[in-house]
Parts: C-alpha cells; sequence; structure tokens
C-alpha cells in the first residue's frame, strides 16, 4: 500500500506543509513543557475541588489563546 501524501511529507521533514493550522498548534503545545506543566496543574486543582471545572477550564484557554469552533470534532 504506497504511503498517504501527508504522511511520506512527515517522514521527508516537510512537517509545516504536512499539517494544517490546527495541527501545527497542536504539535507546538504537545511539546511545551510549560503548557503541559500548567494543564497537569489546573487537572489536579479540578480533581481537588480547588476550583470550577468550567472556570479553570476557561481561564486556561484564554491564557494559551485556545479556541474551539462549536461542533468540530
Amino acid at each position: 500500500m504506497p504511503t498517504p501524501h501527508r504522511r511520506r511529507e512527515r517522514r521527508d521533514g516537510n512537517l509545516s506543509a504536512a499539517l494544517g493550522r490546527a495541527d501545527l498548534a497542536a504539535e507546538f503545545l504537545r511539546r511545551n513543557h510549560t503548557y503541559r506543566a500548567e494543564h497537569a496543574q489546573m487537572r489536579e486543582r479540578i480533581a481537588s475541588g480547588a476550583v470550577a471545572k468550567n472556570a479553570a477550564e476557561s481561564a486556561f484557554a484564554r491564557r494559551w489563546g485556545l479556541s474551539f469552533r462549536h461542533g468540530a470534532g
């Protein structure tokens, strides 16, 4: 089976051409240690009841410039 075009571009190192904006942003955040640490801290605070889930997630999204279209996914 031939390698799909997007996967072939990633393997060849042309990641930016193979990914769209959202994919590139997600990959950046996935590799960002500060983002990951703050996300873990937010989840811990929600789990402990120190902060309401909606409020914590909204503040986190604003801080990191995250936005999600309604009905996406």
